[in-house]
């Protein structure tokens, strides 16, 4: 599948004040086990540590659609949920470019 067809999701997520580490370590961890993606990047606002942006790139949309009717993504999304002080937002996207090109990138 070339890059620039694989989905992706922006996310932003706040933590209920002092939850913020504990929903970074799940977010990374579903990330890691999830093997739908070779690519993602989680980010901590410096001027608000408790806000998490998240940027995943999926390998193609039947490994976005595993992963989303998984039985882990349902029980980290329950968690991850209780850790919210609001709702989180999901833009989902494609990418357009990345550096370093990785193995399996098609143009």
């Amino acid at each position: 599948m070339a890059f620039k067809d694989q989905p992706s999701y922006i996310i932003k997520m706040r933590a209920k004040p002092g939850m913020a580490d504990r929903l970074f370590h799940l977010a990374t961890v579903g990330m890691e086990k999830s093997g739908s993606s070779d690519r993602f990047i989680m980010l901590r606002e410096d001027n608000d540590p408790d806000v998490l942006w998240n940027i995943e790139v999926f390998r193609s949309v039947e490994a976005k659609n595993g992963y989303e009717n998984s039985p882990m993504a349902d029980e980290l999304r329950d968690e991850i949920i209780d850790l919210l002080a609001e709702p989180p937002v999901r833009i989902e996207a494609h990418p357009y470019s990345a550096i370093p090109a990785l193995p399996g990138d098609a143009e």
